[in-house]
């Protein structure tokens, strides 16, 4: 009887120590694939825009129509995701595109880690400042709304809030931002009304502005504009501002985690806003100020939460290793190769994706120059192998 006591007590100390190890594990493999993947945030993502056109990628990609049409239009086809997708793409794309370049005598541009880092904010910002809204579905959700119980446009109406300032604002963050600022007293007018607090879907905020522009009677005076936003302080008013208070610390309001912020800046307006009566209930119930904004800070916040979510893409180091030899980089970056080229062991660190992409880039002619002697193609690359490949670079030991 004692032996099978002490047998199973012997076992359940062997489980135990078994998962704390395991458990171990996983959370070590869970912080290696996040080592070195520190994220940063841009002040001005459109100053890619100037990398685009001086690295010759306009002259096949087209911005919503203006450039090169022999490839696609990134204002079409949005690019999504963060640096490892895009290293992913370009690697995966590079044959057919130096291809292209040498049938137009295009020289191939070597890329710096800022050139790159700015290139993909860039192109992943594209997606951000989204499209022209339908003015005749707006219109339409003026009135099923019950925007015109309290509001007209166009013709002023003595007993009703005239929106017609609204035509010189080009941007629609304005009125995110004014309908923000009200929303507090604006949701209680419309439930003393009885009108139920309208809620946006798809594109219908930038249907509704595009309508009030369009209509607005001040729509031929010089516009104003606002700039798309800077994230970086986007993240600092979304401190100040205690959304960090109740999304993050004290887990009041929902986990923005949960939330896919890589859409247009007007969807992301039409979120905030049917958020926007819970958020009054919870900040009354924690004593906190409802958050008002001015200038451009809307549109910093809204930019933030748009690179806050970047898709996360999983991998470690041991994969790494193994692809070294899967992918066939070990032929030629072995120790003594004939071909004068760093060994895998002295490759790196680096210390960025983007400072790791550079180098890649501007070896890529010589690599695939040497692949086609021996009549191999390029490997594909997935996301998750750029990033296993770069976090094993980045280890001390190899």
């Amino acid at each position: 009887m004692k032996t099978k006591i002490l047998l199973v007590f012997s076992s359940l100390i062997f489980l135990a120590v078994f998962c704390f190890l395991n458990g171990k594990t996983i959370v070590v493999k869970n912080i290696q694939s996040r080592q070195n993947d520190q994220q940063t945030l841009p002040q001005n993502p459109l100053n890619g825009r100037v990398v685009f056109e001086q690295k010759g990628c306009i002259n096949c990609h087209a911005i919503n129509g203006y450039g090169g049409k022999t490839a696609p239009d990134f204002g079409e086809h949005n690019f999504f995701g963060g640096d490892y997708d895009l290293i992913s793409a370009m690697w995966n794309h590079s044959p057919e595109m130096f291809k292209q370049m040498n049938a137009k005598n295009i020289k191939k541009q070597e890329i710096s880690a800022e050139d790159f880092r700015s290139l993909r904010y860039f192109l992943n910002f594209l997606r951000y400042l989204g499209g022209s809204g339908n003015i005749i579905n707006g219109q339409k959700l003026f009135s099923k709304m019950k925007c015109n119980e309290c509001h007209s446009v166009g013709k002023v109406s003595s007993n009703k809030i005239s929106l017609n300032k609204m035509g010189v604002y080009a941007s629609p963050l304005f009125l995110a931002q004014i309908m923000w600022n009200h929303a507090v007293k604006m949701q209680k007018m419309q439930k003393q009304s009885g009108i139920k607090v309208p809620l946006f879907k798809d594109d219908e905020f930038a249907d509704l502005f595009s309508y009030i522009e369009s209509v607005g009677i001040n729509s031929k005076r010089e516009k104003v504009y606002m700039l798309p936003g800077n994230p970086v302080k986007g993240e600092k008013l979304f401190k100040s501002k205690k959304c960090f208070y109740c999304h993050e610390q004290n887990h009041i309001g929902p986990d923005l985690t949960k939330y896919n912020f890589n859409q247009s800046v007007t969807k992301i307006a039409g979120m905030m806003w049917n958020h926007a009566s819970n958020m009054q209930l919870a900040m009354i119930e924690s004593k906190i100020s409802y958050p008002v904004f001015k200038d451009d800070e809307m549109a910093n916040l809204i930019s933030y939460l748009y690179f806050k979510n970047q898709n996360p893409v999983d991998g470690s180091a041991e994969k790494g290793k193994k692809l070294i030899s899967e992918k066939g980089c070990i032929n030629c970056h072995s120790k003594g190769n004939s071909y004068n080229i760093p060994a895998v062991s002295v490759i790196g660190p680096f210390h960025s994706a983007d400072t790791f992409f550079s180098e890649l880039w501007n070896h890529l002619p010589l690599m695939q120059k040497k692949l086609y002697v021996k009549g191999k193609a390029l490997p594909r690359l997935l996301p998750s192998d750029v990033k296993s490949l770069y976090l094993y670079f980045n280890r001390k030991e190899r």
